[in-house]
């Protein structure tokens, strides 16, 4: 039996000769000397929706919010998805102790 190299495109095996063209990929072209990339929307331009983003992106915003926003996500997260991971997470930073000293 002859040996054809292969390529798997899509989970499916081909012979290098028949295989379908695959797209190039997308590169946005890098910023030259003195430019800047464009700024990424702020947070300040609309709120947080729990509802829009994994239980880590969630667990990550809140970790990093103060105290109204924490409580303000923590409502819409109560009142839209109502995950367990982060209804119930411990929102203590590591390195700093949340429970009681003994």
């Amino acid at each position: 039996m002859p040996q054809h190299k292969m390529v798997v495109v899509d989970g499916i095996r081909y012979r290098v000769e028949d295989a379908p063209a695959r797209p190039e990929p997308v590169q946005e072209p890098s910023p030259g000397p003195g430019q800047q990339r464009p700024a990424a929307p702020s947070s300040d331009d609309t709120p947080f929706d729990p509802d829009a983003h994994t239980v880590e992106d969630v667990l990550a915003h809140l970790l990093a919010a103060d105290g109204d926003e924490r409580a303000r996500v923590l409502a819409a997260e109560a009142e839209g998805k109502a995950r367990k991971g982060v209804l119930e997470a411990n929102l203590t930073p590591p390195g700093t102790s949340g429970g009681a000293a003994s």
